[in-house]
Parts: structure tokens; C-alpha cells; sequence
């Protein structure tokens, strides 16, 4: 078992990787491994996992079963000891360099302080730099680690490179050298050293204006970051680099040993300087290549570095493989002194055939001066050749749009001194040694600064918002902006927004994504086509096709197999072939997701190939399928809301025991709901049932918005309000209201084109709760009413008094609190003459809401007393978890603290026991604590409590970035306004 911390925490067994899904576990590993072979003490242990906020007491417990808990994982189906064994007040874990990364790195930068010349100790300094993998801990949320710990690691890691780069002018290397020197100089701009080391590369490369250039940017820097000048140390390197001061040049020794040609190639650098020319067949580099710059610094780390030179970068057609491994080539052509080999292997190219490895051969050959007679006929004696000649030399072999892995493995050539670049749409995991990288869309910066070098920054200027559209429209594929951008430059009396407005069109953009020779239907028809070659593929089309008529941003394997009726394993299965021949991305464990212009694609396929009674009743399998998830859902959560199970579609019943079996609306489109209990990371152990509800809530948000937008267009009526119905708690239980907002909007546009009544008054009713809590008032009153028109037309009283609660709730928030009352107490009397004790302790709850506002406390203590007794008697525990904390501050409001305190503590418990850390509601309570603990005098404490919430509140996208920055800014800041509004 490996186990890395510089980067994201990592645990990975046999090549493959441990899950430790746990945020908890992910504090206790990283604390233990920062501390390998060394005991930590269950106090730090709680330190880091609560940063200082948790009872010691109870938290022992805790962090006992958590360690409990990550032994169990670690141990899954292995035999022997846990690494992590028990010691006197804590726990350690034992790892050596072998198995732990920054073990590896310790030694490496100790061994580099001991090596005896310049040459070895570079070496080891670079392979220890080359074990970072990102930011160190990224993915372990705890501030104290981070302040302490990480921060010390990270010194360690830029003292070693500083000494690197210290190493590297030394031996000569300044030309390498200035693009990692860029690169950490932007990344920690105030750490001066950094900049002396780019200033005395540059100078040395011959670059003396980019060097005193470089002393004007960090000049800039600290006057306006720190007010300070530059120390002593930059100020007389730049005196020297403007007197061109011959001390900066390489001393003679230096020199010698930067050039010295590796073993094997001395008799040919001295003796052989008039024999055959060296090949250098790169394509020219493009001219307005952008970004990549992460893609880049792995492709030169690899090249160059010290291990296996040779890496694939993989991706699907059109993502600008191609264009990265040429340039990447040209910035390390240098290394590679015997030759730069390039070949187009065509396997990807449309109206092509893919080349013969003994064909490639032979040019190869030819390049590097074997004469015709030599070369043999046998494509595996050939290849030896090829070894043979390349052996002990310093060659870069570029295999540029390979087939698969079969067509590359002859080609690859002899010696630890050569390097390997491929590209290619298929996977080449079983090509030993080389090292992948996947290629995806451009970010939307670099993706618009590549459509304005093509068309021209000043036309991208005057119209900046279509040229965006556009590169939205191209779904940030660098094909498609290309192309795009050949369109306008062709047609210079087109503005943007024309092309904008012709890619609008869905049913049109591919066919407007063509300039010349160059296509993006082309180009993805190479990728769909060998899919459909195989007649073992034939499953694996149908579902790519298939997945072009769902409107969803991402599939899971449930809902792949609803749509293609098969069985998981069978969906996963062809999901994983599909992401082979990068037709599918897998962004996540047990997602896939499309790109847009690929769907069109698929889209297409599927017309020409389908009919449409097979594509509507495969969509309509997806549907059925959402809403039987979501009825699941709902009733696991909120089994007094089982009425929503039943509105609209009559699906399969979810596999729930308090939901009734209605018999589906047809037979054979009717789908089973996702087993949610076993959904990804149900193996988990710390996840209970409604944590699980919670994140395939999260998780399938979007989704389920495009289900019902796809349904209502669809003219699906059944389905829509079905979905809208089913959803609506999950999501106000996450504190979701915008999406509600969104959904539910959707909703009643479909219900009022059905004209069905029930679904009419549910939907307004939906919308008008959602538009009062995002503080649209009076919206919120006329869909409530018209909601509040129909329950009376259809004789539902049960239901018309839920909507004289939800109105008495928009008067109070309009500070109209008589009417509020009247409304609240108006909707008891329809809950009591139907006996219902959850509707009577919910409008209890906000009834002493507004009493608390109207300044009665006496009464407001007394009803949300009230309440929680009804709502824990009706076994609602999530609302009765709501009902405490207005309780919590009933009492507050009423000036006692201290028992406002001690409730917003239990309210707060229940919240984490019921699932509802992270939500709205914790925030809410948190917030209340704060105010209690202020109440008290301990502003610290408080300060604590509000900045915890105003994070839940930015996750939750309910307050922005700079309205969470004032609250932690502020010693006493002003409660959100989302929260002002829902108490």
C-alpha cells in the first residue's frame, strides 16, 4: 500500500486507488502520515479534525471510531497488521520511502545535500520535485493542518526547488530552467530568490531585456503589495545585469560540464561533425497555441527527466492533442541532439487508412541514414533495427494520432536517452513505461483568448459577449473554436453575433462547424466508425447513440441501464468501452458525461438510425426510472409526505416499505428506482440512509431539471408534475431554493399547458413557497393564492389550509404580522379537523416565528414548545430538528442566553445526527448559536460559529464570495440576509 500527501491525500493499492471518502478519516490519515512512525496524541488528532471548536470529552470517542473506521478501510481484503497501530494517547503510522511520497522526498533532498558534484545532486533534487503531484492536502478540509503542517512541507518543497534551480545555473542549464522559473515566480510572487534565479537564466540565455523586464515586475509587486523596494541581493544583480558584469557568466567548468555529451554520443559530437544530417521533421510550431500549461510541464517533465521518457497524451478527436505535442516538442528539441522523428500515424484521420508499423519503419530508417538495402522487410526485425540505431542515442520520436497500442509498439526506440511523444483517441494503458495524459475541452479563458488570436482581438473586443457565445456553442473544443474562427475570418463583413446566432441552432451547428477540409462531424464520424467496425461494439453505439437524445449534463450507471435496458453491470460495461474510444468522459466513479457537440453528434446517429418509437420509449425508460428515484427518495426522508409519491405517473412502486404499489402507466417503459441505499460512496459506513438521499440529491440536481425541461417539451405532462412532486423535498431539504425556483417554474408552465387542475394548484403552490424564500414577496402571494383558488374549487380543505400557512408566512416576512396571524391560525383549524399533527406542529413553529418577530416571546416560546412536541409525535425528526432552533432563539430573543445556548447545542446535534450538516438549516442554527454565544460574551466563540456559516451559505451558492468575506472580516457582522428572511 502507497500513501501520498504531496497533493491531494492518495492511497492506492496495487496501482489502484483506496477511497477514503470520509472527511474525517482523510484529517486522521493525513495527521498520522505528516507524522509517519512518530505517535500523534488524540489531542492533536482532535485538533485537527474540529480546528479547536470540539468538546475534548466526546470528541475522544469520536476520533477512536473514526480511526476505527479508516482501519477498516485501509484493511479491506488484505491480510496482516493495520499500518496504523495503537500507542500510549493516540496512534501512529508506520511507512517508509517506498511507501510513503513525502518519506521519498525527505531522503531524496537529504541524499542531494550529501552528494558529491553538482550532476548527482541535481538528479536527486529533481526526482524529489517530481514527486509533487498539486497543491499538498487539498482535499483534506482542516485549517489548523494546513496553517501548521502543510505549510511547513510547502517550505520544505520551495527550499528544494530554490536549491534546484541553484543546482541547474550551475551546471548551465539556464535555458531549461526559465519556464519553471516563470512559473514559480507567478505562483509565489514574493519570494525574492525566485526572481534573482529567472533574472541571472535570462541574462545568461542572452535575454537581458526579458531579465531587466523581471526586475521591473517584482519592483512593481512589492511596492504596491508591501510597499516595500527590493533587498540588497536583487538590487545588485540588476546593477550587474545592466553593466553586463562578466561575474554572472559561467565559470569555464560549468560550461564544460553543461555541454558534455553523454556517454555513447562523445565520438560523435568530436569526430563525426561532417557526417549524415540529423533529422528534424517536426511540423512547424503553431503560432496561436495557448494554454495547456499544466499538459505542457508534465510532457517536459517527462522528456526530460530521469525516469522512462516517453508519455501519451490521450483524448478525443478534436481536443488539440495534435497541436500540444508539437509544440511540446519543439520546447525540448534541444535535448535531443540526434534527431527529432515525426510521424502521422492516421488512425484517426477520416478517408484514411491507418500506416503499417513496418511502413513507419522504413522512414525511420531512412531518417536516420540506414540505407535502403539494409532496412529488413519483417516489421519485428525492422524494429530491432530501429532499437539498435537509436540505442545510446538522444532521439524524440513523435507518434502523432495513433491507432492503438498494437500499431505504436514496434515503434518505440532503444535507450534510456530517447524520448516517445503519442497522441492518440484510444487509451494505451498497456504500452509499459509511458506515462498518460488526458487532454479535455480548454478552460473558457484559453479557450477565448484561441478564438481571438484566430480572429483577431480587436474584433473580439467590440463584441465580447457573442464571442463567448460562440466559444460556448464550440463546447471549449479547440477544433470547433478553430474552425469557428476560420468562418469569420473568411467572411469579414460577418459580425460575431451572426455566427453566434447560425450556431444557436442545434439541429444546425454541426453543419455550420465546417470550413475547408475540416469538420467537426468529420472528425467525431473517424471516432464512430471504428465503434461500429467491431461487431463486438455493436451494444457499446446503440448506447452512445442512445445517450445523444437524453438532455442531461451527466449519466450514472442506473440511469444508463434504464436507457438502454440492460442490466448495471452490462451499462457499465459499455460506458467503460465508450470512454475507451473517448465517445465518454468519466469525470467521477460511476458518472459519464458527453460534450455537447459529441451529443448533437450521437443525436444524429441516432435519427439515422433508429426509429422514433425505440428512441421515445428508451427516453421515457430514463423518466420513469428519475421519478420512482425520487418518490424513493421523498419516502425515505419524509414518509408524511408520501401524498407526493402519488401525484401525476403511476410508476413502479419505489422499494420503500411505507410507499403503496401503484400499477405503471404502461407496461414496458416503467423502470425500478436506483437502490439509493447502495449508491456511490455508500460504502461508507459513516453514511446514514438520509445522507445517502442527500448526496444522490446533490448529485442528480441538474439532472432531474433537465428531466423535467426534456418532459414538458415532450409534452410528458404526467412525467413533469410527477418528477416536480417527488423532488421538492430533497431540495428544501438541502436549502437548494434557487434550483426549487427553476424546477418548479418548469412545473407549472407544464401544468398549464395540461390544464390539469392538481397539478396546477401544487405547482403554483411549490413555486409561490420557493419565490418567498429567495425574498420574492409579493410573487409569492399571487401564486399562493391562485394555489389557494383551486385547492377550494377541487373541495381540498386539507390542502387549502397548507396554503393559508405558506401565505401567513410571506405576510410575516412583509412585516404583517396581524395578518400573519390570522393566516396561521385560519390554517390550525384545517390541520386539527383532519387530526394532522405534522401540519399543526409546522404552522405551530411558524407561529411562534412571528410571534418572536411581533416581539410576544412568552407566546412565541409556547408555541414552538407546542410544536416540537407535535412534530416529534408524527416522527418527523428533521423538522422537529427546525422547530428546536426556533425554540433556541425564542428563548434568546426572550434574553435567555444561556439556555438559548444550551438548545442551539442540541439543535445542532440533531442537525449532524439527521443528516444536515452542510445545509441551510446548519447555517441557520449556527448562525443563532453565534448570536446566543454573544449574548454571553464569547465573542470568539461566536466568531467561530458565523464564519462556519457564512461557508455553508457560499457552498449552498445562497450568499456570494464577497458577502462571505465581510462576515469573516467583521467582529460583529450582520446576519445574511437569506437567513433574515427564513426566520
Amino acid at each position: 500500500m502507497r500513501f501520498g500527501v504531496m497533493g491531494p491525500l492518495e492511497v492506492t493499492r496495487d496501482g489502484l486507488v483506496v477511497p477514503v471518502s470520509a472527511v474525517k478519516q482523510r484529517v486522521v490519515l493525513a495527521t498520522l502520515l505528516l507524522h509517519a512512525n512518530r505517535p500523534v496524541s488524540l489531542d492533536l488528532l482532535i485538533e485537527r479534525i474540529w480546528d479547536g471548536t470540539a468538546e475534548r470529552e466526546g470528541a475522544r470517542a469520536a476520533v477512536q471510531a473514526h480511526v476505527g473506521r479508516l482501519r477498516g478501510t485501509l484493511q479491506a481484503g488484505l491480510d496482516g497488521p493495520s499500518p496504523i497501530r495503537t500507542r500510549d494517547h493516540g496512534y501512529s503510522i508506520e511507512a517508509t520511502p517506498d511507501t510513503l511520497d513525502v518519506t521519498r522526498f525527505q531522503d531524496l533532498v537529504s541524499r542531494a545535500a550529501e552528494a558529491g558534484d553538482a550532476e548527482e545532486e541535481g538528479a536527486l533534487l529533481r526526482r524529489a520535485l517530481t514527486l509533487s503531484r498539486g497543491p499538498i492536502l487539498a482535499n483534506v478540509p482542516s485549517a489548523s493542518l494546513h496553517q501548521v503542517e502543510v505549510a511547513w512541507l510547502t517550505e520544505e518543497h520551495l527550499r528544494a526547488q530554490a536549491r534546484w534551480f541553484d543546482v541547474g545555473l550551475r551546471l548551465g542549464r539556464h535555458d531549461e530552467l526559465i519556464s519553471e522559473l516563470r512559473t514559480v515566480t507567478a505562483t509565489h510572487p514574493l519570494r525574492e530568490p525566485f526572481w534573482a534565479q529567472l533574472m541571472l537564466a535570462l541574462h545568461r540565455s542572452g535575454r537581458q531585456a526579458e531579465a531587466l523586464r523581471a526586475y521591473e515586475s517584482v519592483v512593481t509587486l512589492l511596492r504596491e503589495e508591501l510597499g516595500i523596494d527590493p533587498g540588497g541581493e536583487l538590487r545588485r544583480l540588476h546593477q550587474a545585469v545592466l553593466s553586463d558584469d562578466p561575474e554572472l557568466a559561467l565559470s569555464p567548468a560549468a560550461t564544460r560540464t553543461a555541454i558534455a555529451p553523454p556517454a555513447g554520443e562523445a565520438a560523435r559530437a568530436d569526430g563525426d561533425r561532417d557526417g549524415p544530417p540529423v533529422p528534424s521533421e517536426l511540423p512547424a510550431d503553431a503560432a496561436t497555441f495557448v494554454g495547456r500549461r499544466s499538459e505542457l510541464r508534465l510532457l517536459h517533465d517527462v522528456l526530460t527527466g530521469d525516469g522512462p521518457r516517453s508519455v501519451a497524451v490521450v483524448g478525443a478527436g478534436g481536443t488539440g492533442k495534435s497541436a500540444l505535442a508539437v509544440h511540446a516538442a519543439h520546447g525540448v528539441a534541444e535535448r535531443f541532439p540526434d534527431g527529432r522523428l515525426y510521424v502521422n500515424l492516421h488512425g484517426a484521420t477520416p478517408n484514411a487508412e491507418p500506416l503499417e508499423p513496418q511502413e513507419v519503419l522504413r522512414r525511420f530508417l531512412r531518417s536516420l541514414s540506414a540505407a535502403d538495402s539494409t532496412i529488413p522487410t519483417e516489421a519485428e526485425e525492422a524494429a530491432g533495427r530501429f532499437r539498435s540505431f537509436t540505442s545510446g542515442r538522444r532521439v524524440l520520436v513523435v507518434l502523432d494520432n495513433a491507432r492503438d497500442a498494437a500499431q505504436v509498439r514496434l515503434l518505440l526506440p532503444g535507450g534510456d536517452g530517447c524520448g516517445v511523444l503519442i497522441t492518440s483517441r484510444r487509451g494505451l494503458g498497456s504500452l509499459d513505461g509511458v506515462t498518460h495524459q488526458r487532454l479535455g475541452m480548454l478552460p473558457d479563458e484559453e479557450a477565448l483568448s484561441l478564438f481571438a488570436r484566430l480572429v483577431g482581438s480587436a474584433r473580439v473586443a467590440g463584441e465580447p459577449g457573442p464571442a463567448a457565445e460562440v466559444v460556448r456553442q464550440c463546447g471549449n473544443l479547440p477544433l470547433a473554436v478553430r474552425i469557428a474562427a476560420a468562418r469569420l475570418t473568411n467572411r469579414p463583413a460577418w459580425r460575431i453575433s451572426t455566427l453566434a446566432g447560425r450556431l444557436a441552432a442545434e439541429h444546425h451547428r454541426l453543419s455550420e462547424l465546417r470550413v475547408d477540409d475540416h469538420a467537426v462531424r468529420a472528425s467525431f464520424m473517424v471516432s464512430y466508425e471504428d465503434l461500429t467496425a467491431n461487431h463486438d461494439d455493436a451494444d457499446a453505439a446503440r448506447v452512445f447513440r442512445l445517450l445523444g437524445v437524453l438532455d442531461l449534463p451527466d449519466v450514472s450507471v442506473p440511469v444508463a441501464a434504464a436507457l438502454a435496458a440492460v442490466p448495471d453491470e452490462r451499462a457499465e460495461d459499455l460506458l467503460d468501452r465508450l470512454v475507451d474510444m473517448q465517445l465518454v468522459e468519466n469525470p467521477a466513479p460511476g458518472r459519464y458525461a458527453m460534450h455537447d457537440l459529441l451529443r448533437l453528434f450521437a443525436r444524429e446517429r441516432a435519427a439515422e438510425q433508429e426509429s422514433r418509437e425505440y428512441l421515445a420509449r428508451a427516453v421515457e425508460r430514463v423518466w420513469h426510472h428519475y421519478v420512482a428515484t425520487a418518490r424513493t427518495a421523498t419516502a425515505m426522508v419524509h414518509p408524511k409526505a408520501r401524498w407526493r409519491t402519488e401525484v401525476g405517473l403511476r410508476a413502479p412502486s419505489p422499494q420503500h416499505p411505507d410507499v403503496e404499489a401503484p400499477s405503471p402507466r404502461t407496461a414496458e417503459p416503467a423502470t425500478d428506482a436506483e437502490p439509493i441505499t447502495d449508491a456511490e460512496p455508500a460504502t461508507d459506513a459513516e453514511l446514514t440512509t438520509k445522507e445517502r438521499v442527500y448526496l444522490w440529491t446533490d448529485a442528480e440536481t441538474c439532472n432531474v431539471l433537465a428531466v423535467v425541461a426534456q418532459a414538458t417539451r415532450a409534452a410528458d405532462h404526467e412525467v413533469a408534475a410527477a418528477l416536480a412532486a417527488a423532488f421538492a423535498f430533497p431540495l428544501y431539504d438541502r436549502g437548494r431554493w434557487g434550483d426549487q425556483l427553476e424546477l418548479f417554474t418548469t412545473a407549472v408552465r407544464s401544468a398549464e399547458s395540461s390544464g390539469e387542475p392538481g397539478h396546477l394548484a401544487l405547482a403554483y403552490s411549490d413555486r409561490g413557497r420557493a419565490l418567498s424564500r429567495l425574498g420574492h414577496l409579493h410573487k409569492a402571494i399571487d401564486d399562493l393564492r391562485r394555489s389557494l383558488e383551486v385547492y377550494r374549487r377541487l373541495g381540498n380543505h386539507h390542502r387549502a389550509a397548507t396554503q393559508l400557512e405558506a401565505l401567513g408566512g410571506v405576510y410575516r416576512r412583509l412585516g404583517d404580522f396581524e395578518n400573519a396571524i390570522g393566516h396561521y391560525r385560519q390554517a390550525l383549524d384545517g390541520f386539527r379537523e383532519h387530526r394532522d399533527h405534522y401540519q399543526q406542529g409546522g404552522a405551530l413553529s411558524n407561529l411562534g416565528v412571528t410571534y418572536q418577530q411581533a416581539g410576544r416571546y412568552r407566546e412565541a416560546i409556547d408555541a414552538h414548545t407546542r410544536s416540537i412536541a407535535f412534530l416529534r409525535d408524527s416522527g418527523d425528526t428533521l423538522a422537529a430538528a427546525a422547530a428546536l432552533g426556533n425554540l433556541a432563539e425564542g428563548h434568546r430573543l426572550a434574553g435567555e442566553a444561556k439556555q438559548a445556548a444550551v438548545l442551539f447545542e442540541e439543535t445542532l446535534a440533531l442537525d449532524h445526527r439527521e443528516g444536515l450538516a452542510g445545509t441551510y438549516w446548519e447555517a441557520e442554527h449556527l448562525w443563532g448559536f453565534g448570536r446566543a454565544l454573544r449574548d454571553l460574551g464569547e465573542d470568539d466563540e461566536a466568531g467561530r460559529c458565523w464564519r462556519r456559516s457564512a461557508e455553508i451559505l457560499l457552498t449552498l451558492r445562497l450568499i456570494g464570495v464577497e458577502e462571505r468575506d465581510a462576515i469573516v472580516a467583521a467582529d460583529h457582522p450582520p446576519t445574511p440576509e437569506i437567513i433574515e428572511r427564513h426566520l
